[in-house]
């Protein structure tokens, strides 16, 4: 697709351009925020949960060792009152006393492993599963837990759940009465941790889905204004650009008519040129006729047919110039099947005072002829202004060769001089309004016949116009669609 469709293309879907192209930076940013955020909220929640349930840990064993210290606290004010409980119904009934909590015992137990007070079980052997049991006595729940009372450490293991009667896993504190041999376990299941750590993560998931809806709906909003604003700004930028398009349009037109009038101009040169040599020769014709009736000098009717032959020679030459002229300077407004070769000899004998006045050989390399759809006479002055500006720089006596090659889905016209090249500073600017290598005294066109001469191939035929140079020698190509 060339620059030209692509712009026509873009013009026309200007609206949709300029509605999804936004929407989809929307909807892309709307994306990357949104996996951001779950990425964000992911790993935050893995670092946060970790760090929460260590907390929850901490605060559990910290729950467990007050209760415990209470527990021991008043039995040493007991002891240091002397006060002497009588029996372990009087322990009993203290440790009944004490507030319960959610998910938690306190059962005592005696140096045997006998339950003295427990909800749901009674000896410790019933207390817990008895495949996580070994041989070993270390590895008995007596050993570990009379071990964790010596030791004032925490003790996990997997005990009974009255409630739903099953086995969980289990975190307790063991403290041993004194001068007694029964010992208080206040336990707590750990699988409140988890549901803690479960509900907490519920919160910030709930959070995190609340804050990605209103990241949606936010989305939404942004996207019904984006497509509300891209609809207002694609009218006023179609607007522009047509209003810009009006302006080239006439700019192109008024400089068509600088050019054209320039070219005009030339050619009226050029005709005055060819025209003398005709005038001439009538007048010399008839000066000679009148001279000789005024001598009375017979004329023979042999000679006077061929010198009425020779003015009516010489005048068609000057009708089929002066029609040449007016085909040309007339403005066609639909193209034309039309040959080439005619056209691009009708372009030469314009030129053709000026050709001879510097000497140009024109060398011809025509391949076979074709119809194709063209405006001639735009297509001529092409022709002209690139064989002009080859004349113009070329040297007495130089070079011009136009040749043309008839491809598949192309025809093409190369004109190839022999006037110094093209700087290669002068490269990029050769199609350009204005510029101009030769002075104002050398063309009357003023650096617009180039730039003329390439809107007419590539706006008006679609097709293109390259330029190569080369050493001294200049190669302008002509590429017409078939």
């Amino acid at each position: 697709m060339n620059f030209k469709k692509l712009k026509i293309t873009f013009t026309k879907n200007l609206l949709v351009i300029t509605v999804v192209f936004p929407l989809l930076i929307i909807l892309f940013y709307g994306i990357s925020i949104s996996i951001g955020l779950k990425y964000k909220h992911e790993k935050y929640t893995k670092k946060e949960l970790k760090r929460y349930e260590l907390e929850l840990q901490n605060k559990h064993k910290s729950f467990l060792k007050e209760k415990a210290n209470y527990i021991d606290s008043f039995m040493n004010f007991i002891y240091s009152k002397s006060i002497e409980l009588s029996s372990t119904e009087d322990i009993l009934s203290f440790i009944d006393s004490l507030k319960k909590y959610d998910s938690g015992f306190i059962f005592i137990f005696n140096k045997k492993g006998d339950l003295i007070r427990h909800p749901c079980a009674e000896t410790l052997a019933t207390l817990v599963d008895s495949t996580g049991y070994k041989e070993k006595e270390k590895d008995t729940i007596l050993y570990k837990l009379i071990t964790a009372s010596r030791k004032k450490k925490f003790v996990k293991y997997q005990g009974t759940d009255c409630i739903e009667d099953s086995f969980v896993n289990k975190i307790a504190y063991v403290h041993h009465i004194k001068s007694t041999d029964l010992y208080i376990v206040i336990s707590k299941n750990e699988k409140d941790i988890d549901y803690s750590i479960k509900q907490k993560k519920k919160v910030w998931q709930d959070k995190f889905d609340d804050d990605s809806k209103e990241n949606i709906r936010l989305l939404l909003i942004v996207s019904l204004i984006s497509i509300f604003v891209s609809i207002i700004f694609s009218k006023i930028i179609n607007k522009l650009i047509k209003d810009y398009e009006k302006e080239i349009k006439e700019s192109n037109k008024a400089m068509f008519s600088q050019a054209r009038l320039a070219q005009v101009g030339e050619l009226i040169s050029m005709i005055s040129h060819q025209w003398r040599q005709p005038i001439s020769k009538i007048a010399s014709i008839t000066s000679n006729l009148r001279f000789k009736i005024m001598i009375g000098k017979e004329i023979d009717m042999e000679e006077l047919e061929r010198n009425f032959a020779e003015i009516e020679d010489y005048t068609e030459f000057l009708s089929e110039t002066i029609d040449d002229f007016r085909e040309f300077y007339k403005p066609k407004k639909n193209k034309e099947d039309a040959y080439v070769l005619p056209l691009i000899q009708k372009s030469i004998g314009f030129l053709e005072s000026e050709i001879n006045k510097k000497n140009i050989i024109i060398e011809k390399v025509f391949d076979k002829d074709v119809k194709i759809s063209i405006y001639p006479n735009e297509l001529i002055q092409v022709i002209i202004n690139i064989v002009q500006n080859a004349i113009d720089l070329s040297k007495n006596g130089a070079s011009v060769e136009i040749k043309t090659k008839v491809k598949l889905d192309e025809y093409l016209i190369i004109i190839t001089d022999r006037a110094g090249g093209i700087k290669e500073e002068y490269m990029d600017k050769i199609f350009e309004a204005h510029f101009s290598t030769k002075v104002a005294k050398d063309s009357t066109n003023l650096g617009l016949g180039l730039y003329v001469s390439k809107v007419i191939i590539e706006s008006h035929f679609n097709g293109k116009l390259e330029v190569t140079s080369q050493g001294d020698s200049s190669k302008f190509t002509i590429r017409l669609i078939r």
